[in-house]
Protein backbone atom coordinates (compact mmCIF):
# COMPACT_ATOMS: atom_id res chain seq x y z
CA UNK A 1 0.00 0.00 0.00
CA UNK A 2 1.39 3.76 -1.02
CA UNK A 3 2.12 6.02 2.09
CA UNK A 4 -0.29 8.09 0.32
CA UNK A 5 -3.17 5.88 0.48
CA UNK A 6 -2.12 4.53 3.79
CA UNK A 7 -2.52 8.14 5.76
CA UNK A 8 -5.75 8.37 3.58
CA UNK A 9 -7.57 5.48 5.24
CA UNK A 10 -5.82 6.75 8.32
CA UNK A 11 -6.62 10.20 8.31
CA UNK A 12 -10.19 10.28 6.84
CA UNK A 13 -11.89 8.91 9.66
CA UNK A 14 -10.59 11.74 12.22
CA UNK A 15 -13.13 14.14 13.74
CA UNK A 16 -12.55 17.97 13.17
CA UNK A 17 -12.22 18.81 16.53
CA UNK A 18 -9.13 16.65 16.33
CA UNK A 19 -7.75 18.12 13.24
CA UNK A 20 -8.53 21.08 14.64
CA UNK A 21 -6.40 20.95 18.16
CA UNK A 22 -3.55 19.03 16.06
CA UNK A 23 -3.12 22.27 14.31
CA UNK A 24 -3.60 24.80 16.78
CA UNK A 25 -1.31 22.70 19.26
CA UNK A 26 1.91 22.35 16.61
CA UNK A 27 0.92 26.44 15.60
CA UNK A 28 1.12 27.68 19.39
CA UNK A 29 3.35 24.91 20.74
CA UNK A 30 0.94 24.56 23.80
CA UNK A 31 1.45 21.30 24.73
CA UNK A 32 4.73 21.23 25.19
CA UNK A 33 4.80 24.81 27.42
CA UNK A 34 6.03 24.39 30.95
CA UNK A 35 3.19 25.26 32.96
CA UNK A 36 5.15 26.31 36.09
CA UNK A 37 4.23 29.92 36.04
CA UNK A 38 0.18 28.90 34.79
CA UNK A 39 -2.14 30.75 37.65
CA UNK A 40 -5.74 29.72 37.80
CA UNK A 41 -8.20 32.32 36.47
CA UNK A 42 -11.35 33.42 38.84
CA UNK A 43 -11.46 33.42 42.04
CA UNK A 44 -9.61 31.82 44.59
CA UNK A 45 -10.78 30.30 47.60
CA UNK A 46 -9.20 30.01 50.95
CA UNK A 47 -8.97 27.88 53.35
CA UNK A 48 -9.43 24.86 51.09
CA UNK A 49 -10.45 21.49 52.30
CA UNK A 50 -10.58 17.64 51.12
CA UNK A 51 -14.00 15.62 51.99
CA UNK A 52 -14.21 12.80 53.98
CA UNK A 53 -13.31 9.61 53.32
CA UNK A 54 -15.99 6.64 53.83
CA UNK A 55 -13.12 4.08 53.48
CA UNK A 56 -9.58 4.43 53.17
CA UNK A 57 -9.47 1.98 50.52
CA UNK A 58 -10.29 4.34 47.83
CA UNK A 59 -7.45 6.86 47.96
CA UNK A 60 -4.67 4.16 49.28
CA UNK A 61 -5.40 0.62 48.48
CA UNK A 62 -2.41 -0.85 46.08
CA UNK A 63 -3.44 -1.67 42.65
CA UNK A 64 -0.93 -1.60 40.25
CA UNK A 65 3.19 -3.34 40.82
CA UNK A 66 4.79 0.30 41.03
CA UNK A 67 6.74 0.57 43.85
CA UNK A 68 8.99 2.99 45.70
CA UNK A 69 11.93 2.36 48.74
CA UNK A 70 14.24 5.20 49.34
CA UNK A 71 14.34 7.02 46.30
CA UNK A 72 14.09 3.87 44.55
CA UNK A 73 11.26 3.48 41.75
CA UNK A 74 10.11 0.43 39.82
CA UNK A 75 7.82 0.77 36.93
CA UNK A 76 7.15 -1.75 33.73
CA UNK A 77 9.59 -4.60 35.07
CA UNK A 78 12.56 -1.86 34.73
CA UNK A 79 14.05 -0.44 37.95
CA UNK A 80 16.16 2.98 38.93
CA UNK A 81 17.68 4.15 42.14
CA UNK A 82 18.29 7.89 42.77
CA UNK A 83 20.52 8.88 45.69
CA UNK A 84 18.41 11.07 47.03
CA UNK A 85 14.67 12.89 47.14
CA UNK A 86 16.50 15.98 45.14
CA UNK A 87 18.12 13.71 42.90
CA UNK A 88 15.56 12.33 41.19
CA UNK A 89 15.92 12.70 37.53
CA UNK A 90 11.88 13.33 36.85
CA UNK A 91 12.83 13.70 33.16
CA UNK A 92 14.89 10.27 33.07
CA UNK A 93 14.47 9.08 29.67
CA UNK A 94 16.76 6.34 29.58
CA UNK A 95 14.07 3.50 30.01
CA UNK A 96 11.47 4.97 27.74
CA UNK A 97 9.00 7.74 27.40
CA UNK A 98 6.07 5.37 29.25
CA UNK A 99 8.72 5.01 31.97
CA UNK A 100 9.11 8.60 33.14
CA UNK A 101 5.49 9.10 32.24
CA UNK A 102 5.00 6.52 35.21
CA UNK A 103 7.44 8.38 37.49
CA UNK A 104 5.65 11.61 37.01
CA UNK A 105 2.06 9.80 37.59
CA UNK A 106 2.79 9.66 41.24
CA UNK A 107 0.55 6.21 41.30
CA UNK A 108 3.19 4.72 44.34
CA UNK A 109 1.65 7.35 46.49
CA UNK A 110 -0.87 4.66 47.08
CA UNK A 111 0.94 1.74 48.44
CA UNK A 112 -0.49 0.86 51.57
CA UNK A 113 3.36 0.57 53.26
CA UNK A 114 4.43 4.12 51.92
CA UNK A 115 4.30 6.10 54.62
CA UNK A 116 3.23 9.90 54.95
CA UNK A 117 6.55 11.51 55.59
CA UNK A 118 8.23 9.40 52.71
CA UNK A 119 5.28 10.64 50.44
CA UNK A 120 5.35 14.26 51.50
CA UNK A 121 9.19 14.31 50.61
CA UNK A 122 8.17 12.92 47.18
CA UNK A 123 5.56 15.70 46.09
CA UNK A 124 7.82 18.65 47.32
CA UNK A 125 11.08 16.98 45.47
CA UNK A 126 8.66 17.06 42.48
CA UNK A 127 7.64 20.68 43.11
CA UNK A 128 10.86 21.93 43.98
CA UNK A 129 12.12 20.73 40.33
CA UNK A 130 8.76 21.27 38.42
CA UNK A 131 10.23 24.16 36.61
CA UNK A 132 12.64 21.49 34.95
CA UNK A 133 10.30 18.93 34.24
CA UNK A 134 9.41 17.95 30.50
CA UNK A 135 7.02 15.18 29.85
CA UNK A 136 5.50 15.43 33.56
CA UNK A 137 3.86 18.68 32.31
CA UNK A 138 2.21 16.65 29.35
CA UNK A 139 -1.46 16.98 30.15
CA UNK A 140 -1.85 12.93 30.46
CA UNK A 141 1.00 12.79 33.36
CA UNK A 142 -0.62 15.85 35.17
CA UNK A 143 -4.20 14.04 35.01
CA UNK A 144 -2.92 11.27 37.08
CA UNK A 145 -0.71 13.06 39.42
CA UNK A 146 -3.40 15.51 40.39
CA UNK A 147 -5.56 12.90 40.88
CA UNK A 148 -3.08 11.12 43.31
CA UNK A 149 -2.05 14.14 45.20
CA UNK A 150 -5.20 14.92 46.21
CA UNK A 151 -5.82 11.22 47.64
CA UNK A 152 -3.03 10.82 49.05
CA UNK A 153 -3.50 13.64 51.54
CA UNK A 154 -7.07 12.68 51.49
CA UNK A 155 -6.15 9.38 52.80
CA UNK A 156 -3.71 11.06 55.51
CA UNK A 157 -6.47 12.86 56.56
CA UNK A 158 -3.94 16.04 55.77
CA UNK A 159 -4.87 19.30 54.68
CA UNK A 160 -2.39 20.43 51.43
CA UNK A 161 0.53 22.47 52.09
CA UNK A 162 0.35 25.83 50.76
CA UNK A 163 3.30 24.79 48.46
CA UNK A 164 1.45 21.86 47.13
CA UNK A 165 -1.87 23.80 46.68
CA UNK A 166 -0.34 26.80 44.62
CA UNK A 167 1.22 23.98 42.34
CA UNK A 168 -1.58 21.89 42.20
CA UNK A 169 -3.46 25.24 41.24
CA UNK A 170 -0.68 25.50 38.38
CA UNK A 171 -1.26 22.15 37.14
CA UNK A 172 -4.78 22.87 37.38
CA UNK A 173 -4.52 25.94 35.05
CA UNK A 174 -2.08 24.03 32.74
CA UNK A 175 -3.97 20.89 32.19
CA UNK A 176 -7.37 23.37 31.33
CA UNK A 177 -4.97 24.61 28.91
CA UNK A 178 -4.21 21.68 26.86
CA UNK A 179 -7.05 19.05 27.10
CA UNK A 180 -6.10 16.26 24.83
CA UNK A 181 -9.12 17.30 22.36
CA UNK A 182 -6.62 15.93 19.77
CA UNK A 183 -6.08 12.59 20.82
CA UNK A 184 -9.47 12.31 22.34
CA UNK A 185 -10.24 8.65 23.81
CA UNK A 186 -9.26 7.59 27.57
CA UNK A 187 -6.65 10.83 27.53
CA UNK A 188 -9.24 12.87 27.48
CA UNK A 189 -11.61 11.21 29.52
CA UNK A 190 -8.86 11.27 32.03
CA UNK A 191 -8.09 14.73 31.85
CA UNK A 192 -12.00 15.38 32.84
CA UNK A 193 -11.63 13.46 35.61
CA UNK A 194 -8.61 15.23 37.00
CA UNK A 195 -10.19 18.49 36.26
CA UNK A 196 -13.73 17.52 37.67
CA UNK A 197 -12.15 16.29 40.94
CA UNK A 198 -9.89 19.39 41.28
CA UNK A 199 -12.04 21.77 40.48
CA UNK A 200 -13.79 20.42 43.45
CA UNK A 201 -11.18 21.00 45.81
CA UNK A 202 -9.99 24.16 44.64
CA UNK A 203 -14.06 25.20 45.04
CA UNK A 204 -13.86 26.56 41.20
CA UNK A 205 -17.55 26.63 40.43
CA UNK A 206 -16.79 28.07 36.61
CA UNK A 207 -14.27 25.32 35.85
CA UNK A 208 -16.26 22.78 37.89
CA UNK A 209 -19.18 23.46 35.65
CA UNK A 210 -17.05 22.88 32.17
CA UNK A 211 -15.06 20.20 34.00
CA UNK A 212 -18.47 18.36 34.24
CA UNK A 213 -19.78 18.80 31.26
CA UNK A 214 -16.64 17.64 29.36
CA UNK A 215 -17.10 14.69 31.62
CA UNK A 216 -20.46 13.92 31.11
CA UNK A 217 -19.65 14.12 27.40
CA UNK A 218 -16.96 12.05 27.22
CA UNK A 219 -18.72 9.47 29.47
CA UNK A 220 -21.40 9.10 26.88
CA UNK A 221 -19.44 9.35 24.15
CA UNK A 222 -16.79 6.70 25.18
CA UNK A 223 -19.26 4.11 26.67
CA UNK A 224 -20.63 1.65 24.55
CA UNK A 225 -24.70 0.42 25.95
CA UNK A 226 -23.30 -2.49 27.56
CA UNK A 227 -20.82 -1.04 29.63
CA UNK A 228 -17.51 -1.41 28.13
CA UNK A 229 -15.52 1.17 27.09
CA UNK A 230 -15.13 1.58 23.20
CA UNK A 231 -11.13 1.08 22.86
CA UNK A 232 -12.34 -2.21 23.81
CA UNK A 233 -9.21 -3.32 26.53
CA UNK A 234 -10.06 -4.78 29.43
CA UNK A 235 -7.06 -3.32 30.81
CA UNK A 236 -7.76 -0.21 30.16
CA UNK A 237 -11.54 -0.87 31.06
CA UNK A 238 -10.33 -1.74 34.98
CA UNK A 239 -7.93 1.51 34.53
CA UNK A 240 -10.73 3.94 33.89
CA UNK A 241 -13.33 2.50 36.00
CA UNK A 242 -11.12 2.32 38.86
CA UNK A 243 -10.06 6.39 38.49
CA UNK A 244 -14.14 7.07 37.63
CA UNK A 245 -14.73 5.66 41.71
CA UNK A 246 -12.33 8.42 42.48
CA UNK A 247 -14.48 10.82 41.12
CA UNK A 248 -17.11 9.28 42.71
CA UNK A 249 -16.21 9.40 45.90
CA UNK A 250 -15.60 13.01 46.13
CA UNK A 251 -19.22 13.68 43.87
CA UNK A 252 -20.65 11.41 46.30
CA UNK A 253 -19.42 13.28 49.54
CA UNK A 254 -21.64 14.06 52.20
CA UNK A 255 -22.67 17.38 52.07
CA UNK A 256 -21.38 20.44 53.57
CA UNK A 257 -17.44 19.04 53.23
CA UNK A 258 -16.42 22.16 51.12
CA UNK A 259 -16.48 26.31 51.96
CA UNK A 260 -19.31 26.33 50.01
CA UNK A 261 -21.66 23.52 50.92
CA UNK A 262 -23.01 21.22 49.16
CA UNK A 263 -26.87 20.19 48.27
CA UNK A 264 -27.77 17.04 49.56
CA UNK A 265 -29.96 16.09 46.55
CA UNK A 266 -27.68 14.01 44.10
CA UNK A 267 -26.66 16.35 41.38
CA UNK A 268 -26.57 15.24 37.54
CA UNK A 269 -23.04 13.85 37.49
CA UNK A 270 -23.92 11.90 40.56
CA UNK A 271 -26.79 9.58 39.38
CA UNK A 272 -25.23 9.68 35.82
CA UNK A 273 -22.42 8.62 36.76
CA UNK A 274 -23.42 5.64 39.47
CA UNK A 275 -25.97 4.65 36.45
CA UNK A 276 -22.70 4.39 34.09
CA UNK A 277 -20.30 2.39 36.64
CA UNK A 278 -22.83 0.22 37.39
CA UNK A 279 -22.67 -0.56 33.87
CA UNK A 280 -19.17 -1.03 33.73
CA UNK A 281 -19.31 -2.93 36.65
CA UNK A 282 -21.18 -5.53 35.26
CA UNK A 283 -19.78 -5.62 31.82
CA UNK A 284 -16.37 -6.22 33.50
CA UNK A 285 -17.69 -9.48 35.65
CA UNK A 286 -19.24 -10.55 32.35
CA UNK A 287 -16.10 -10.53 30.66
CA UNK A 288 -13.52 -11.47 33.73
CA UNK A 289 -13.55 -14.91 35.59
CA UNK A 290 -14.29 -14.90 39.45
CA UNK A 291 -9.78 -15.49 39.78
CA UNK A 292 -10.00 -12.43 37.69
CA UNK A 293 -9.00 -13.95 34.36
CA UNK A 294 -9.80 -12.04 31.27
CA UNK A 295 -7.85 -12.13 27.21
CA UNK A 296 -5.54 -9.53 26.47
CA UNK A 297 -7.21 -8.66 23.58
CA UNK A 298 -5.96 -4.65 21.88
CA UNK A 299 -3.56 -3.00 23.83
CA UNK A 300 -3.51 -5.06 27.31
CA UNK A 301 -1.00 -6.88 29.02
CA UNK A 302 -0.16 -7.90 33.26
CA UNK A 303 0.37 -5.64 35.83
CA UNK A 304 -0.87 -2.23 34.36
CA UNK A 305 -4.56 -2.52 35.18
CA UNK A 306 -5.59 -3.29 38.90
CA UNK A 307 -6.69 -6.18 40.03
CA UNK A 308 -10.79 -6.90 39.70
CA UNK A 309 -10.78 -8.11 43.08
CA UNK A 310 -9.50 -4.84 44.24
CA UNK A 311 -12.11 -2.61 42.01
CA UNK A 312 -14.87 -4.58 42.96
CA UNK A 313 -13.62 -3.98 46.67
CA UNK A 314 -13.63 -0.35 46.13
CA UNK A 315 -16.75 -0.14 44.10
CA UNK A 316 -18.75 -2.24 47.25
CA UNK A 317 -16.91 0.65 49.55
CA UNK A 318 -18.77 3.04 47.20
CA UNK A 319 -21.82 1.06 47.60
CA UNK A 320 -22.10 -0.17 43.85
CA UNK A 321 -22.11 -3.54 42.62
CA UNK A 322 -22.70 -5.04 39.33
CA UNK A 323 -26.42 -5.85 38.72
CA UNK A 324 -26.19 -8.90 35.89
CA UNK A 325 -27.10 -10.57 34.01
CA UNK A 326 -25.69 -8.51 31.42
CA UNK A 327 -26.46 -8.39 27.73
CA UNK A 328 -22.67 -9.33 27.42
CA UNK A 329 -20.82 -7.69 24.51
CA UNK A 330 -23.65 -6.59 22.56
CA UNK A 331 -22.25 -3.48 21.35
CA UNK A 332 -18.57 -4.38 22.11
CA UNK A 333 -18.86 -7.39 20.28
CA UNK A 334 -17.13 -9.43 22.80
CA UNK A 335 -18.32 -12.95 24.46
CA UNK A 336 -17.13 -14.97 27.20
CA UNK A 337 -18.70 -18.46 27.57
CA UNK A 338 -17.81 -20.13 30.77
CA UNK A 339 -19.27 -23.60 31.36
CA UNK A 340 -18.13 -26.41 33.42
CA UNK A 341 -14.88 -25.27 33.50
CA UNK A 342 -14.32 -24.14 29.74
CA UNK A 343 -13.84 -20.25 30.06
CA UNK A 344 -13.70 -18.95 25.96
CA UNK A 345 -13.51 -15.23 25.25
CA UNK A 346 -13.90 -14.17 21.06
CA UNK A 347 -13.66 -11.05 20.05
CA UNK A 348 -16.21 -9.86 17.54
CA UNK A 349 -16.08 -6.89 18.00
CA UNK A 350 -14.74 -3.36 16.01
CA UNK A 351 -11.00 -3.04 16.31
CA UNK A 352 -12.17 -0.05 18.04
CA UNK A 353 -13.86 3.90 17.06
CA UNK A 354 -12.85 4.51 14.00
CA UNK A 355 -11.49 8.31 14.60
CA UNK A 356 -8.99 6.88 17.53
CA UNK A 357 -8.02 3.22 17.36
CA UNK A 358 -4.39 3.57 19.16
CA UNK A 359 -4.98 1.27 20.85
CA UNK A 360 -6.45 -1.48 18.38
CA UNK A 361 -5.23 -4.92 16.62
CA UNK A 362 -5.53 -6.33 14.02
CA UNK A 363 -7.09 -9.02 15.65
CA UNK A 364 -10.74 -9.37 13.79
CA UNK A 365 -12.30 -13.02 14.96
CA UNK A 366 -9.75 -13.57 17.47
CA UNK A 367 -10.24 -16.02 20.87
CA UNK A 368 -8.70 -17.01 24.50
CA UNK A 369 -9.27 -20.41 25.88
CA UNK A 370 -8.87 -21.50 29.41
CA UNK A 371 -9.78 -24.72 30.91
CA UNK A 372 -10.06 -25.42 34.54
CA UNK A 373 -8.76 -21.96 35.45
CA UNK A 374 -5.83 -22.60 33.11
CA UNK A 375 -5.05 -20.67 29.84
CA UNK A 376 -4.58 -23.34 27.15
CA UNK A 377 -4.91 -20.34 23.84
CA UNK A 378 -3.80 -17.39 24.46
CA UNK A 379 -3.31 -13.95 23.48
CA UNK A 380 -0.10 -13.03 23.06
CA UNK A 381 -0.13 -9.21 24.80
CA UNK A 382 1.72 -6.92 24.86
CA UNK A 383 5.21 -5.76 25.88
CA UNK A 384 5.84 -2.10 24.43
CA UNK A 385 4.55 0.73 23.59
CA UNK A 386 7.79 2.01 21.34
CA UNK A 387 7.56 2.45 17.62
CA UNK A 388 9.49 -0.78 16.96
CA UNK A 389 9.51 -3.92 15.10
CA UNK A 390 8.44 -5.82 18.36
CA UNK A 391 5.18 -3.05 18.62
CA UNK A 392 4.51 -3.73 14.81
CA UNK A 393 4.60 -7.66 15.47
CA UNK A 394 2.31 -7.76 18.57
CA UNK A 395 -0.51 -5.84 16.60
CA UNK A 396 -0.26 -7.90 13.67
CA UNK A 397 -3.12 -10.10 12.70
CA UNK A 398 -0.30 -13.25 12.56
CA UNK A 399 0.28 -12.86 16.50
CA UNK A 400 -3.46 -13.67 16.82
CA UNK A 401 -5.45 -16.96 17.30
CA UNK A 402 -7.17 -16.18 13.87
CA UNK A 403 -6.60 -16.22 10.03
CA UNK A 404 -4.06 -15.11 7.46
CA UNK A 405 -3.41 -14.84 3.90
CA UNK A 406 -1.12 -13.52 1.12
CA UNK A 407 2.11 -14.04 3.31
CA UNK A 408 0.55 -12.70 6.55
CA UNK A 409 -1.59 -9.68 5.77
CA UNK A 410 -2.64 -7.71 8.32
CA UNK A 411 -6.62 -7.94 8.05
CA UNK A 412 -6.32 -4.03 9.85
CA UNK A 413 -3.84 -1.69 8.33
CA UNK A 414 -2.04 -1.33 11.78
CA UNK A 415 1.24 1.17 11.60
CA UNK A 416 2.90 3.73 12.93
CA UNK A 417 3.16 2.06 16.60
CA UNK A 418 -0.69 4.02 17.34
CA UNK A 419 -1.57 4.42 13.97
CA UNK A 420 -4.20 2.26 11.53
CA UNK A 421 -5.29 2.76 7.90
CA UNK A 422 -7.53 0.62 5.99
CA UNK A 423 -9.58 -1.35 8.64
CA UNK A 424 -11.52 -4.60 9.01
CA UNK A 425 -15.23 -4.56 9.47
CA UNK A 426 -16.70 -7.47 11.40
CA UNK A 427 -20.09 -8.30 10.78
CA UNK A 428 -22.02 -10.67 13.37
CA UNK A 429 -24.21 -13.46 11.60
CA UNK A 430 -25.59 -15.65 13.99
CA UNK A 431 -24.97 -15.15 18.01
CA UNK A 432 -27.58 -17.49 20.02
CA UNK A 433 -26.93 -20.07 22.52
CA UNK A 434 -23.25 -20.78 22.93
CA UNK A 435 -23.04 -20.52 18.94
CA UNK A 436 -21.80 -17.81 16.97
CA UNK A 437 -21.31 -16.91 13.12
CA UNK A 438 -19.09 -13.56 12.17
CA UNK A 439 -17.45 -12.57 9.30
CA UNK A 440 -14.81 -9.63 8.60
CA UNK A 441 -13.61 -8.09 4.74
CA UNK A 442 -10.15 -7.30 5.88
CA UNK A 443 -8.15 -9.24 3.38
CA UNK A 444 -9.05 -7.41 0.43
CA UNK A 445 -11.46 -9.33 -1.96
CA UNK A 446 -11.67 -12.18 0.37
CA UNK A 447 -14.05 -12.54 3.23
CA UNK A 448 -13.15 -14.45 6.24
CA UNK A 449 -15.62 -16.40 8.32
CA UNK A 450 -15.09 -18.00 11.09
CA UNK A 451 -17.96 -20.14 13.55
CA UNK A 452 -17.71 -21.26 17.00
CA UNK A 453 -19.75 -24.18 18.63
CA UNK A 454 -19.77 -25.44 21.98
CA UNK A 455 -21.79 -28.45 22.56
CA UNK A 456 -22.64 -28.09 26.06
CA UNK A 457 -23.74 -31.74 26.83
CA UNK A 458 -19.87 -32.68 27.02
CA UNK A 459 -17.86 -29.36 26.74
CA UNK A 460 -16.95 -29.73 23.01
CA UNK A 461 -15.70 -27.03 21.27
CA UNK A 462 -15.62 -26.74 17.42
CA UNK A 463 -14.08 -23.61 15.48
CA UNK A 464 -14.02 -23.45 11.82
CA UNK A 465 -12.75 -20.74 9.52
CA UNK A 466 -13.79 -20.49 5.57
CA UNK A 467 -12.33 -17.87 2.93
CA UNK A 468 -14.39 -17.04 0.57
CA UNK A 469 -13.45 -14.75 -2.78
CA UNK A 470 -10.09 -14.17 -4.01
CA UNK A 471 -7.96 -16.25 -1.89
CA UNK A 472 -8.16 -19.74 -1.63
CA UNK A 473 -5.75 -20.44 0.96
CA UNK A 474 -4.86 -19.31 4.44
CA UNK A 475 -3.18 -19.90 7.86
CA UNK A 476 -4.79 -20.35 11.26
CA UNK A 477 -2.34 -20.10 14.51
CA UNK A 478 -2.77 -21.15 17.92
CA UNK A 479 -0.59 -19.19 20.34
CA UNK A 480 -0.81 -21.75 23.13
CA UNK A 481 0.27 -20.41 27.07
CA UNK A 482 3.89 -20.46 28.08
CA UNK A 483 4.11 -23.94 30.13
CA UNK A 484 1.98 -25.86 27.47
CA UNK A 485 3.53 -28.45 25.41
CA UNK A 486 1.38 -28.98 22.32
CA UNK A 487 2.69 -31.80 20.50
CA UNK A 488 1.64 -32.37 16.69
CA UNK A 489 0.97 -36.00 15.37
CA UNK A 490 -0.62 -36.26 12.13
CA UNK A 491 -3.93 -33.84 12.79
CA UNK A 492 -3.99 -34.07 16.45
CA UNK A 493 -2.35 -31.43 19.02
CA UNK A 494 -2.06 -33.20 22.51
CA UNK A 495 -1.21 -31.34 25.52
CA UNK A 496 -2.14 -32.73 29.42
CA UNK A 497 -5.25 -30.95 29.90
CA UNK A 498 -6.50 -31.48 26.15
CA UNK A 499 -6.29 -32.49 22.45
CA UNK A 500 -7.06 -30.55 19.55
CA UNK A 501 -8.45 -32.13 16.94
CA UNK A 502 -8.36 -30.59 12.86
CA UNK A 503 -10.19 -31.26 9.99
CA UNK A 504 -9.09 -29.66 6.76
CA UNK A 505 -5.65 -28.51 6.90
CA UNK A 506 -3.09 -29.46 4.35
CA UNK A 507 -0.35 -28.68 6.84
CA UNK A 508 -0.01 -28.95 10.03
CA UNK A 509 3.67 -27.49 12.24
CA UNK A 510 4.50 -26.16 15.77
CA UNK A 511 6.73 -22.55 15.83
CA UNK A 512 8.24 -20.82 18.90
CA UNK A 513 7.45 -17.40 19.85
CA UNK A 514 7.73 -14.71 22.87
CA UNK A 515 4.37 -14.09 24.96
CA UNK A 516 3.95 -10.78 26.93
CA UNK A 517 4.44 -11.68 30.61
CA UNK A 518 4.04 -7.81 31.48
CA UNK A 519 5.59 -4.68 30.28
CA UNK A 520 9.49 -5.39 29.03
CA UNK A 521 8.78 -8.91 29.71
CA UNK A 522 8.82 -11.78 27.31
CA UNK A 523 8.93 -15.25 27.77
CA UNK A 524 9.07 -18.66 25.57
CA UNK A 525 5.99 -20.16 23.97
CA UNK A 526 4.70 -22.43 21.68
CA UNK A 527 2.43 -22.20 18.95
CA UNK A 528 0.44 -24.21 15.78
CA UNK A 529 -0.02 -22.78 12.71
CA UNK A 530 -2.30 -24.91 10.12
CA UNK A 531 -2.26 -23.83 6.27
CA UNK A 532 -5.50 -24.90 4.25
CA UNK A 533 -7.67 -24.16 1.36
CA UNK A 534 -10.68 -22.97 1.90
CA UNK A 535 -11.63 -24.58 4.70
CA UNK A 536 -10.68 -25.62 8.17
CA UNK A 537 -12.00 -26.98 11.51
CA UNK A 538 -10.50 -27.61 14.74
CA UNK A 539 -12.04 -29.09 18.18
CA UNK A 540 -10.92 -29.08 21.38
CA UNK A 541 -11.46 -31.74 23.50
CA UNK A 542 -10.48 -31.37 26.95
CA UNK A 543 -10.58 -33.33 30.86
CA UNK A 544 -13.24 -30.50 32.04
CA UNK A 545 -14.56 -30.44 35.79
CA UNK A 546 -17.05 -28.49 37.05
CA UNK A 547 -16.47 -24.49 37.88
CA UNK A 548 -16.99 -25.10 41.18
CA UNK A 549 -13.90 -26.76 42.00
CA UNK A 550 -12.01 -24.23 40.77
CA UNK A 551 -13.04 -20.90 41.85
Amino acid sequence: MSLGLRLFHTLRHLRLRQIAYQLFYRLTGRLADNGARAQVQGEVFENLVLPPLSTPLGACAVQLPVRYTKAGFSFLNQSVHFPSFGEIDWNYAANGKLWVYNLNYFEYLRQPDLDYATGEQLINAWVDAEASHLDGWEPYPISLRLVNWLQFYRAANRQVPDKVQASIRRQYAALHRKREFHLGGNHLFENAIALALTARYLNDGPGRKKADKLFLAELSEQYLSDGAHYERSIMYHLILLWRQLDLYSWVGAPAGWDNKGKSSSPSLLFTTLRKSLTAQLSWAAAMITPAGHYPHFNDSTYGIAPDWSVVKDYAAALGLKAELPLEEGEASGYRHWSHNGLDLWIDAGAIGPDYIPGHAHADNLNFVLHLNGEPIIIDPAISTYEKNPRRALERSTAAHNTVTVNNDQNSSDVWGGFRVGKRARTTIKTDDNFRLKASHDGFSGTVHTRHFTLEKTDNRLTISDDLSGSVQSGVVRLHFASGQAPVVKGGVITMKSCEVNIEGATEISSFSYKAAAGWNCLVDAVGVEMKFQTSVKFEVVGRLINRSEHP
